[in-house]
């Protein structure tokens, strides 16, 4: 068993659950529910037809990396929606069962313990989705949070990451849109980093799983502004989405 699982913290939802379970609703009131992530509508009726003309599919297990076809659609939205060249759907897309997962087996596989970084770290916005600090604990990285306050429009102030903390970092969390400030990055926000990514050679992670969340401008995301600086290898660069936020 890893010791570290002593230091994770419980999630929001089951504080709020500890918080209110001696408590009462107020009856004249209608519950308002938090939980969005979760689709609550009823599917399309296509969608269950193509599921229901595929079941026999249901017999074998899915490979890794899944689909060619499903793994090729994802590219051509990328490269529509981000304004990209050309996305490999076989080297540089993954569908995964769930971005929560993926974040934590990701963090896993980055952080390494190979005696010339005695003290690996995991830089990350706070207020922050919790898989991010729990992944980095079990990995035995050490967690740096960047505020999201007012004085720095809710995104994080990585300029103030004193220099020595930037020589430790393995890999560094990106929110965008930030949840839950809706804060976005601009493309200076990016280039900046990417540029520190190269001098101290560490990963971006950016989790866009509200990408597509937005009133009128879309927001730049991470591979959008890689190609925008000439980078298509997208080195150092991955990024998370997710189909339940924009269903």
């Amino acid at each position: 068993m890893n010791n570290n699982l002593t230091h994770l913290h419980p999630y929001p939802f089951a504080k709020m659950a500890t918080l209110l379970e001696n408590s009462s609703p107020a009856l004249d009131y209608t519950e308002i529910k938090l939980g969005i992530g979760e689709p609550k509508h009823a599917p399309p009726a296509f969608v269950l037809d193509v599921l229901q003309e595929n079941l026999d599919t249901l017999a074998r297990y899915p490979t890794t990396s899944g689909m060619f076809e499903l793994r090729q659609t994802i590219a051509h939205w990328l490269e529509k929606r981000f304004f990209l060249q050309h996305v490999n759907p076989n080297s540089q897309v993954l569908p995964v069962m769930g971005s929560r997962e993926a974040i934590f087996s990701f963090v896993q596989a980055v952080i390494n313990h190979d005696g010339n970084n005695d003290e690996p770290t995991v830089v990350m916005p706070n207020p922050f989705y919790q898989i991010y600090e729990g992944a980095a604990i079990l990995a035995e990285a050490t967690p740096h949070f960047v505020p999201c306050t007012p004085a720095n429009n809710f995104k994080g102030s990585y300029r103030s990451v004193p220099k020595e903390v930037w020589t430790r970092t393995q890999l560094l969390f990106v929110c965008n849109p930030n949840n839950p400030t809706g804060s976005v990055m601009t493309m200076d926000d990016w280039e900046y980093l990417i540029r520190l990514s190269d001098q101290h050679d560490f990963i971006i992670a950016s989790d866009e799983c509200y990408s597509e969340l937005y009133f009128d401008e879309a927001p730049i995301g991470l591979l959008q502004a890689c190609a925008a600086l000439g980078r298509d290898n997208f080195k150092n660069c991955v990024v998370f989405h997710s189909l339940s936020k924009r269903s």
